[in-house]
């Protein structure tokens, strides 16, 4: 397996003043992609717009009184953002800016891509052939035993498994993954490398890094929090050529990862359930379009399906 990024970003080479900006301008309140992307779009680069006085940042970029007052306080706080990425540095955490050859292509389908992405293990080209297997929180062990095969068996044809760390089937998947030979796996996180959640997951996480990389938009001390759990459903998809839904309810936030699928042209397909309360579930995939796949398929069709069949992949530069 070759290396990239995680190896690379992770020690070493100096942050880029690019990186340094996005991380500047991530401490303000109420910062999320979107909004460091519009700023850095007004002002040509985020170096740019941490530059701009109080009266272009109100006015060019749309920030608040508040936020605009932060953004020029960042200035005076430049060296000590940069004291904070040399210690996840040293912890190794890579910081992996949009513009960075690393940077996974399948991310600019979405709207708002993040602008930084906190890596911990080895994102590779490989990863690129990738696909979410996501559900319930709650499986029950039917569920379960079908998210660790699938996950298990597209690991052994050559597929990245991605999913998001939380409790019931994504552990099954991630699980499945690692149980496959030479399998890899990527976790995103709705929290930051250094705050795991679930807690009990810590181990799993460190299984991960060594076979695989956790991945996550927010800064590493950051705490899991509902905003940060929508957003990383929608870098699951995008990272993927195809999401799987294995066991979900009729709302759940795997069912947010399908949309947003559908939004980036992935694949989507799901596992037909007829029992309740799964059975809404599928009733919601089958609305939007899902392909069902059985328990036990044939997994070779299904991955030779996946590769041949990806979404397109926007990957022109946003500056």
């Amino acid at each position: 397996m070759c290396g990239g990024v995680g190896e690379e970003n992770g020690r070493g080479a100096p942050v880029s003043e690019r990186a340094l900006s996005w991380a500047a301008l991530q401490q303000v309140e109420g910062m999320g992609a979107g909004t460091m992307l519009r700023l850095g779009r007004a002002f040509g680069s985020p170096e740019a717009a941490l530059r701009g006085s109080r009266e272009e940042l109100v006015g060019r970029g749309k920030l608040s009184a508040r936020q605009a007052e932060q953004v020029v306080g960042m200035r005076e706080k430049l060296e000590l953002v940069q004291a904070r990425i040399e210690a996840w540095r040293s912890q190794g955490i890579a910081v992996v800016e949009m513009d960075d050859a690393g940077y996974p292509g399948g991310l600019r389908a979405l709207r708002s891509p993040p602008p930084l992405l906190y890596v911990r293990g080895t994102l590779t080209a490989e990863d690129e052939r990738a696909v979410a297997v996501v559900g319930t929180r709650e499986p029950d062990r039917k569920g379960g035993r079908a998210a660790r095969m699938l996950a298990k068996g597209l690991a052994r044809r050559g597929l990245t498994v991605v999913s998001g760390l939380a409790r019931g089937i994504d552990t099954a998947g991630h699980r499945g993954a690692l149980a496959a030979e030479e399998g890899r796996t990527t976790a995103v996180l709705g929290c930051g490398l250094l705050e795991i959640y679930p807690p009990e997951n810590g181990m799993l996480a460190r299984q991960i890094a060594a076979r695989g990389c956790l991945v996550a938009e927010a800064p590493p001390e950051t705490r899991v929090n509902r905003r940060l759990l929508l957003a990383r459903d929608r870098l699951q998809a995008a990272l993927s050529r195809a999401v799987i839904v294995v066991q979900a309810h009729g709302e759940c936030g795997s069912m947010v990862t399908a949309r947003h699928a559908v939004q980036c042209r992935r694949m989507l397909y799901g596992v037909p359930w007829s029992e309740r309360p799964f059975s809404a579930g599928w009733e919601r995939l089958r609305e939007m379009g899902a392909r069902p796949i059985g328990q036990d398929g044939d997994l070779d069709a299904l991955a030779e399906e996946i590769e041949a069949g990806a979404g397109d992949r926007e990957q022109g530069p946003l500056f």
